[in-house]
């Protein structure tokens, strides 16, 4: 381009006029001011993402001090039951960590006790989500409880495998002569105290002594510092508490950061005992409690697969104990009719009566009385060291010298303690009847309940660890193997292994009516169906099922002091000395 040319194109341009000018020089001080004011408000947008980032992911906020934020509802922002665990940072899976989706946990398992739920409850047709998880995981036929089947012995022996006469809660209420005291479970200033409960080592303490956080919501015992130790969370008990409020604490414990967070949580749940005390097992009461703990367990599993958590979370089920009807003074056995007692530090142990007199020097006299007047009747007497064995009721201090146990129905009392309230009217009877518990382990009225379900625990349909056979008979004999195995040989206190002293997973019938069912379950002649499948389709409801998934519906009995063990592997802590079996874990774990 040539001068000229350059000249002719600066003549041939139009004029901007002063107006025009100024307009365009307002647009663009607009302009600047506008790409100003994004600019600020783009930076405080850009922390904001970067705190929830940090939120999300455990960072800290990049700012003076951390910024506050609101708890989110849940943890999980992927879909439900994504299961992917590729975000999860290098070296987590060597230290034992999983991944949600968003977060890391450990291994973890809730453990939710349903005081006074009778194994034969979940046939009622009222605890749809109890049965639905016990066919997403496992459910025995029932759980033994320890002797004797009272709430705070059998709690203390779920948590530490040992039977109350090894770890010394040996009944609600009991004397300890070497204490020169008496233990009252509704006492919580003498729950506090440690001094009670030293005779065992809850998985709890197990827990937090190898490093793993512990929540406890209102179990027996939790209060008391046990070994020096406590739960990193504890609730005390306190009545009334709903069951939805106490499931909601369980998740708010699952929501905390993970160096927060606690990878053992327990919470006991009252509404079914206090109603079958009240009016009885058969009562509309215990029927409306069922409902109302099945529906808050219900909304706790939905809430744990709502945070992505059912790969990672298992969650127990267990009862303490059964229940049975009684009749107010009708069943009533007066001691005072029989002994004098004023010879007596007091009676323990009701519906049980543990005679403690003020001076040993009584006891033979006493015995000899109570078992003069037993011939015919609904009760038994006996010495202490004379129980039955399989009992394992031995602790010198705190069970009684002589002990009444009566027969189912039946309770020990005296005249002038008898002040027990009629519940409801007994069927067809008009019998103002009330709940019992606390008899013989064995009784079938006592049988507790187990349901399971989460990732360490064996699917139904999965053949145990053990066990390979193509053939059903060599399933069966598998299984009967590994269950004279558990009979036989036992882990005892103190001890690695000994023979069984009279204590088994399960009486010998119980097992014998297991197998027999696994066997008519399984084998089939040409033209007819398997024996026993109409009831396990009954039980389960599972008519599609084939003979294969049937291998492992039905678990045969144990007692619950099994539970501690199998507890401890799940957490990957070692257990303390307990009377569970080394192969327990084996019927129920991956």
């Amino acid at each position: 381009m040539n001068g000229g040319e350059k000249d002719a194109l600066v003549e041939d341009a139009p004029l901007t006029p002063p107006h025009g000018r100024a307009r365009a020089g307002l647009r663009g001080r607009l302009t600047v001011v506008r790409g100003v004011g994004l600019l600020l408000l783009a930076i405080p947008a850009l922390l904001v993402l970067l705190c929830v980032g940090a939120y999300i992911y455990n960072v800290e906020c990049p700012a003076d001090g951390p910024m506050p934020h609101a708890k989110p509802d849940y943890l999980s922002m992927w879909p439900v039951n994504k299961h992917d665990s590729g975000d999860a940072p290098v070296g987590a899976e060597a230290r034992g960590l999983v991944s949600n989706g968003t977060h890391l946990f450990r291994p973890t398992l809730v453990l939710v006790s349903l005081d006074g739920f009778r194994a034969d409850y979940l046939g009622r047709g009222l605890t749809p989500n109890l049965v639905r998880l016990g066919r997403q995981g496992l459910r025995a036929d029932y759980m033994v409880p320890s002797f004797p089947s009272s709430t705070f012995p059998n709690h203390y022996s779920i948590v530490t495998g040992l039977y109350p006469g090894s770890h010394g809660i040996v009944s609600n209420s009991f004397y300890d002569t070497a204490l020169n005291d008496t233990f009252v479970y509704s006492n919580s200033t003498l729950n506090l105290q440690s001094r009670w409960w030293e005779g065992g080592e809850p998985i709890w303490v197990t827990a937090e002594r190898q490093g793993v956080k512990a929540a406890i919501d209102m179990w027996p015992g939790s209060t008391a510092a046990i070994r020096n130790t406590r739960p990193s969370y504890v609730l005390p008990f306190e009545d009334g508490v709903a069951p939805e409020t106490k499931t909601r604490q369980l998740l708010e414990w699952l929501d905390l950061p993970l160096d927060r967070r606690p990878s053992f949580l327990a919470a006991y749940m009252p509404e079914v005992d206090h109603a079958g005390h009240a009016a009885g097992p058969d009562s509309e009461q215990v029927n409306s409690a069922l409902q109302l703990v099945d529906g808050a367990l219900g909304e706790l599993w939905k809430q744990i697969a709502t945070r992505n958590l059912t790969h990672i979370v298992n969650l127990m089920v267990v009862s303490d104990h059964g229940m049975t009807t009684a009749v107010p003074h009708k069943n009533a056995i007066y001691l005072d009719d029989i002994i004098d007692v004023s010879k007596l530090v007091g009676i323990y142990g009701w519906p049980l009566g543990g005679i403690q007199p003020k001076d040993d020097s009584d006891i033979p006299e006493l015995f000899a009385k109570l078992k003069q007047a037993s011939s015919g009747q609904p009760w038994k007497v006996y010495l202490r060291d004379e129980l039955p064995q399989r009992y394992h009721y031995t602790h010198k201090t705190r069970v009684a010298p002589v002990l009444v146990i009566p027969d189912i129905h039946y309770y020990v009392t005296t005249r002038a303690n008898d002040k027990t309230a009629g519940g409801s009217p007994g069927p067809g009877k008009g019998e103002q009847v009330i709940g019992l518990h606390g008899y013989d382990n064995q009784n079938p009225f006592m049988r507790a309940t187990f349901v399971a379900v989460g990732p360490a625990f064996r699917a139904r349909d999965a053949a145990p660890s053990s066990a390979n056979a193509s053939q059903p008979e060599d399933m069966v004999q598998i299984q009967a193997g590994s269950m004279r195995r558990m009979l036989a040989v036992r882990s005892d206190v103190g001890k690695e292994q000994m023979p069984d002293s009279g204590a088994h997973v399960s009486d010998m019938s119980a097992e014998q009516e297991y197998l027999e069912l696994v066997r008519g379950a399984l084998v089939s002649s040409p033209g007819r169906p398997a024996r026993y499948r109409a009831e396990y389709d009954n039980l389960w409801g599972d008519e599609h099922l084939g003979e294969a998934a049937l291998r492992n519906i039905r678990h045969p009995p144990f007692e619950n002091v099994e539970l501690y063990g199998l507890m401890a592997r799940i957490l990957g802590v070692t257990p303390a000395p307990n009377n569970g079996t080394s192969e327990f874990s084996s019927w129920w774990l991956c």
